[in-house]
């Protein structure tokens, strides 16, 4: 059985592009993945002056970093998790992503199936830039039928795709030619 290396993902821009499939592929998807709860790093103390809560800093598991901008996030680094992604998941907490590793760049296309939250999609180029972004990517109707499924890719070749909520990289000023690096877990292990 062939896998078509098409990573589903929400994310839709001006500089992507949609296509139909004719026929079902399959073609990897969102899955819920449990994401630890963040313990809190700071506390107020009682009395008549209070001590602000520390800010979190992401500081375990791995981390992408996009020029200034650091997100923790879960890995897609199988086949089978390439393919359930975030699919299933109704929310995705502000400034998390998952980041989906291939093994050579490509164009790759990503579907929306069984997504319940709009995405922006951060093509990866192996030379650790972003190549393209695909903002706003909406999910679609749940009835809507697998060869009717919007499929979405890249402009250029990624090796890497950042799938992060809806909004984030416009928010965040996120853009094509940001330097990309892998902290904390992943560093130096995917040649960003």
């Amino acid at each position: 059985m062939a896998l078509v290396l098409t990573a589903v993902t929400v994310a839709c821009g001006t500089s992507t592009t949609a296509t139909l499939a004719t026929s079902p592929t399959q073609v990897p998807t969102g899955t819920a993945i449990e994401t630890p709860a963040a313990t809190p790093t700071g506390s107020l103390t009682a009395g008549p002056t209070a001590t602000p809560a520390q800010a979190k800093t992401p500081s375990m598991g791995p981390l992408v970093r996009v020029e200034d901008l650091v997100f923790p996030v879960e890995l897609a680094d199988t086949p089978d998790k390439r393919i359930r992604g975030l699919s299933g998941r109704v929310s995705l907490e502000s400034g998390t992503g998952m980041l989906f590793i291939f093994e050579k760049p490509e164009r790759f296309r990503f579907w929306m199936r069984e997504m319940e939250i709009t995405l922006d999609i951060v093509w990866i180029g192996s030379n650790c830039e972003v190549v393209d972004v695909s903002e706003n990517v909406p999910f679609p109707d749940p009835e809507t039928q697998l060869n009717e499924l919007p499929r979405f890719s890249p402009e250029s070749r990624a090796k890497f795709v950042l799938e992060i909520n809806g909004g984030e990289a416009a928010e965040s000023g996120l853009g094509v030619g940001d330097s990309v690096e892998f902290l904390s877990d992943i560093a130096g292990k995917y040649d960003c």
